[in-house]
């Protein structure tokens, strides 16, 4: 394939070439994706084969004198296929696309060629083709009996393009090596309105793609499903509790002894703190009768206005040993009398193994 001719925007296309084209930019782009995966470099590619497939289109609606506008019909396609494999997750979408876009590209390549047979040179008819023809011929001298002598050892061709067509392109083919800035400029004033429809058409492809990361963006954050939270779990902690004759109760939370009672209506917080020793000092000992002395590690008031106290589990057996067999006790300024605790804590299978 003459890859110069790729570029021409004075030539025409033959139904086959172009259809080569168009196949070959989505096999381009299919490549793209298994190399690149769905990453921003797709659209950068395809950007890249939008002007090779619109200038074939060009030189095939000139082929069949078709106006220039059809070829956006093969742009749509094209845009839709870029967008499915950047952002969509559907292999059976871009499959259709695939045959949307091979419907269009074989209606545009059935068009037939309009006017008198065109000399085409692997599907393409234009100045890229005179400038290679250019060089393999030369001159023949006329003899005097009418045959054609061969110059420099080389025999003329016969099949040659038609006389008008050579005129045409011959100015242009001869320059073709060398295409200035002036001819494009040229060009484009001449196709200005297929200029702004490709920028409109760019245009629509950004704003598509923002939007469709948008909401694509918006839809997968609103059916993720919350995982649970499974770094810390929830341990129930078995309470068995025993209520005393005296207004108060005694909770075992495992190893660790609550001392519970009904205090007054208070916010919810922390009377007293062991670690920080701030407080109410009132709290900060256990005293019994006797003088023994224990320290609550807190002092909380408690939602339903029930003061809890808990302590070391190193403190839980001698704790309900003196219960058991004090008279009284005193904490937070609340006196409490211990008569029949032995008889209520021996009622309770988890207190008895601390008596």
């Amino acid at each position: 394939m003459q890859y110069r001719s790729l570029f021409c925007v004075r030539g025409r296309d033959n139904g086959p070439r172009f259809a080569l084209i168009s196949a070959l930019a989505y096999l381009i782009l299919s490549l793209g994706f298994i190399l690149f995966g769905a990453s921003s470099a797709l659209i950068i590619l395809g950007l890249l084969l939008m002007p090779l497939l619109g200038l074939s289109g060009l030189r095939r609606m000139r082929d069949a004198a078709r106006p220039s506008w059809l070829l956006g019909l093969s742009f749509i396609p094209l845009l839709v296929f870029i967008l499915s494999l950047v952002y969509g997750d559907s292999l059976s979408f871009s499959i259709t696309c695939v045959v949307f876009a091979t419907l269009i590209t074989g209606f545009l390549a059935m068009q037939r060629p309009a006017g008198k047979k065109s000399h085409y040179h692997q599907g393409y008819s234009g100045p890229a083709a005179m400038a290679v023809d250019a060089k393999g011929r030369r001159r023949v001298e006329p003899t005097l009996d009418g045959s054609a002598a061969p110059v420099g050892g080389h025999i003329l061709d016969t099949e040659m393009p038609e006389v008008e067509e050579l005129e045409s392109y011959e100015e242009i083919g001869r320059g073709f090596e060398g295409v200035s800035l002036d001819k494009w400029v040229s060009w484009a004033k001449q196709n200005s309105r297929l200029l702004l429809a490709s920028a409109g058409g760019l245009s629509c492809l950004i704003l598509i793609a923002g939007l469709w990361s948008l909401f694509s963006g918006t839809t997968d954050d609103e059916n993720v499903t919350p995982e649970p939270d499974v770094s810390a779990p929830q341990i129930i902690v078995k309470r068995d509790e025993v209520k005393l004759p005296d207004g108060f109760s005694l909770i075992l939370e495992q190893d660790l002894l609550v001392m519970r009672w009904l205090g007054e209506t208070e916010a919810p917080g922390t009377i007293w703190s062991l670690a920080t020793a701030q407080g109410d000092k009132t709290c900060a000992h256990l005293i019994f009768n006797n003088g023994t002395r224990y320290r609550p590690v807190t002092v909380e008031q408690m939602p339903d206005t029930g003061i809890e106290a808990r302590f070391s589990p190193l403190d839980t057996e001698s704790i309900i040993s003196d219960i058991a067999r004090r008279g009284s006790v005193k904490l937070c300024g609340y006196d409490f009398s211990l008569k029949g605790s032995q008889s209520a804590l021996a009622k309770s299978g988890s207190f008895i193994p601390y008596l």
